[in-house]
């Protein structure tokens, strides 16, 4: 079989059309669900596939990090946690197998407002945002171009994974279509863990890639 390594800086953000963030630290309960502290992390099972209709073209097997390493000043003024991220994935295609090792960094910070993260610490607007209140059923919009919306599916969501049994958590889906891909990404958080699931799903006319990401391991601090 034939063996490729790629090294790719890929990030999946979400991009927000929204004004300028609120500053400060949030005491909203819905911030539980983003434990942000400098030396959490969090490890990651990954499991997928790509179909093309009835056929399996592809599968992959990987792990995903991430840790909070530190914070940083915005150029807007205010501070941000950063968030190192590396995913290593094997993709197996017929006789081709490919190492795929990516990494990137992310800046975040909660608010009353929200979570907000900048893949740069110049963004004057935050390319990720998730809203608070948190409320079953709440919709809204994202980005212009591509469009996108986010939908809060349930607050009371019950998962089972590697770490453990986590109940009431949130499970948050964003849509999205852009160049011909139709994408679906769907995340459970629980209280005072974060992720604990994601389930990405990417369609480009009959081909259909899955990539659900599990929690293996987490040491996360609450203050």
């Amino acid at each position: 079989m034939k063996k490729l390594i790629i090294t790719a800086a890929f990030i999946l953000l979400v991009l927000s059309c929204g004004t300028s963030d609120p500053i400060g630290p949030s005491p909203s309960p819905d911030a539980e669900f983003y434990p942000l502290t400098v030396g959490n992390q969090w490890v990651y099972d990954r499991i997928g596939m790509i179909m093309d209709g009835d056929s399996l073209t592809g599968t992959l097997t990987g792990t995903s990090t991430l840790e909070i390493t530190g914070t940083e000043t915005h150029s807007e003024g205010f501070d941000v946690f950063v968030q190192e991220n590396e995913v290593i994935d094997t993709l197996v295609m017929g006789s081709m197998v490919m190492i795929i090792d990516t990494t990137y960094t992310s800046y975040l910070r909660v608010t009353d407002s929200g979570l907000f993260g900048y893949p740069h610490l110049t963004d004057t607007d935050s390319s990720f945002t998730i809203p608070f209140p948190i409320v079953n059923g709440a919709v809204w919009s994202f980005s212009e171009e591509p469009p996108m919306t986010g939908m809060i599916l349930s607050v009371t969501e019950n998962v089972t994974v590697s770490a453990g049994t986590f109940e009431d958590c949130m499970e948050l889906q964003l849509t999205w279509i852009s160049g011909g891909n139709t994408v679906s990404n769907t995340t459970d958080s629980a209280k005072n863990v974060g992720k604990v699931r994601n389930v990405f799903v990417q369609s480009t006319g009959a081909v259909i890639t899955t990539i659900t990401e599990e929690l293996e391991s987490y040491t996360v601090s609450v203050f």
